[in-house]
């Protein structure tokens, strides 16, 4: 009798634990909190903007010479064009001659005095033929140039004010090599400026 009531008492025990841990009909089971590594989205911080170095500013007259002068140190597929807006700006030139033969001994002239920057316009308007020497955003720079010239015995190039489009060139993310051929041609073209800095967002 004894044996039978411990048996019977070891089965009620059983019992009752049983109906505690069995979930009521129609309830959820509470979730098993298990850490899932492949399901946890990490908070990331955005990318920085990327760095770009900006040479400028220009006029779209200037193009031609500008582009020569980019491709002559190995930057044409490094460097791209950007277009502003319209904005006045001081011409230093020689007026148009008379034919492409005139300017091209004038140029000859220029550049046994020792000019190395010039460029004979070759359009059906009316400043064919005339010989563009450099744009310049302030008078005070035209100014400078334009008595350095007049100190070479150029004698026949003035200055003169145009509304034209501008434009600059950026390298996005440049190589560490390309800071000092931007330097050269910064040099080759007075006025003109370099500028370091977060990339526009276009």
């Amino acid at each position: 009798m004894r044996t039978l009531f411990f048996l019977l008492l070891f089965v009620n025990l059983a019992f009752a634990t049983y109906v505690q841990l069995e979930p009521v009909a129609g309830s959820a089971a509470p979730p098993a909190w298990e850490l899932q590594p492949e399901k946890i989205k990490l908070l990331q911080a955005p990318p920085a903007p990327a760095t770009c170095l900006e040479w400028g500013t220009f006029v779209e007259a200037d193009q031609e010479r500008l582009e020569a002068a980019i491709a002559s140190h190995e930057l044409d597929d490094k460097l791209a064009r950007q277009t502003l807006g319209t904005a006045p700006v001081y011409w230093v030139h020689i007026p148009p001659l008379r034919s492409k033969r005139h300017a091209e001994r004038k140029m000859g002239e220029l550049k046994r005095r020792g000019v190395t920057h010039y460029t004979r316009v070759d359009d059906t308007g009316k400043w064919d033929n005339a010989i563009s020497m450099g744009f310049f955003e302030n008078i005070e720079d035209a100014q400078a140039f334009l008595a350095a010239l007049r100190k070479k015995g150029v004698r026949s190039a003035i200055i003169g004010a145009r509304n034209l489009r501008q434009v600059k060139y950026v390298a996005r993310s440049p190589e560490e090599n390309m800071s000092a051929k931007m330097m050269q041609l910064k040099e080759e073209f007075p006025g003109s400026a370099l500028k370091t800095g977060k990339c526009a967002n276009t």
